[in-house]
Parts: structure tokens; sequence; C-alpha cells
């Protein structure tokens, strides 16, 4: 498969990570407050929670991709974690800012952070394997490692967050 193919699948990608991160807010009150959809889902309001919105719909969809064409490109996996890493940082970042500014958070630009998010994590990756930028097998072993640890951190900090304010509900 040609690398420039992975534009639609990182167009389709958009939309079923966007899709996904959608439905993934109700499940774990739908859920009945079950643990293990509270591992993967938001339990609370706060910034943190939500960013798993992001995190593992994306990281699900980049699975599906490697089982279908994604080994086929090299560097594919780094390409997509360093995606998702920057869309993670620019949601806290810009929640942060614009209450800052407004001194209050509103709903509607929250979801629209998430939907940007989502956004800058595929275009920023598909940019990287079209430009090749990541062939190399330790950057395949390095995402393979940010992905374990960054799961890891969101599972850990799941049930004993810090008290500040990226962990705290609004």
């Amino acid at each position: 498969m040609k690398v420039e193919k992975s534009f639609w699948s990182s167009l389709i990608g958009f939309f079923a990570v966007s899709l996904m991160g959608v439905v993934g807010h109700f499940l774990y009150d739908l859920s009945g407050n079950n643990t293990f959809v509270g591992l993967f889902m938001p339990v609370n309001e706060s910034v943190w929670e939500h960013l798993k919105l992001l995190f593992f719909p994306f990281m699900l969809y980049v699975f599906i991709e490697i089982a279908l064409y994604g080994r086929k490109i090299s560097g594919f996996l780094f390409s997509r974690i360093t995606g998702v890493i920057i869309g993670l940082v620019f949601i806290p970042t810009a929640y942060f800012i614009y209450t800052a500014v407004i001194g209050k958070n509103v709903a509607f630009l929250d979801i629209l952070l998430y939907f940007i998010g989502v956004f800058i994590s595929f275009d920023i990756s598909y940019k990287r394997i079209l430009h090749g930028k990541d062939k190399n097998i330790r950057k395949t072993i390095s995402a393979i490692i940010l992905f374990l640890g960054i799961s890891a951190l969101f599972i850990s900090l799941t049930f004993s967050p810090p008290n500040t304010a990226l962990f705290t509900s609004p």
C-alpha cells in the first residue's frame, strides 16, 4: 500500500475516533460504573479523564490500521503515537488557556477542543507518515513503550489522581 493512501485512512480515522469518543463519553455511566470500562473511558468530568476519549479510541483505530496495512509502512506506529501525544497536549493546554481568559468552561468549546485534538492527532501523524520521518526500528520500539506507558498512566491515575486542576472535575 502506498503511503499516500494513508490519507483516506486518516480521514476515516478522524470520523471513527470522533464518534468513538462521543459514545465513549457516556459508556462509564451506562455501564453502571463498571471498573473495566472506567479504565478506558472517563469516570468523571476532569480534563485528564476526558483525554481517554482521544487516546484509547485513537490507539484502537491505529491497531486496526496496523492489522490492515500499517505494518507495510515503515515508521507508521511512531508517527501515529507522535500525533496522538501532540493531540493530548493540545487539549488541556487550550482548555486551561481559554478558561483562564474567560473565567469559566463552556461545554461547546470543550467539545470543539476534543474534535480539534482528534484532527491534530491524525493530521500530524499523517504528515509524518507521508514524509517518512519515522523510519527506524528504534522509533517503533519507542512507540510501543510510549503506548504502554501512557496507557499505564491513564489506568493508574484513574484510581489515584493527584489533587491538581488537571485531575479535578470543573
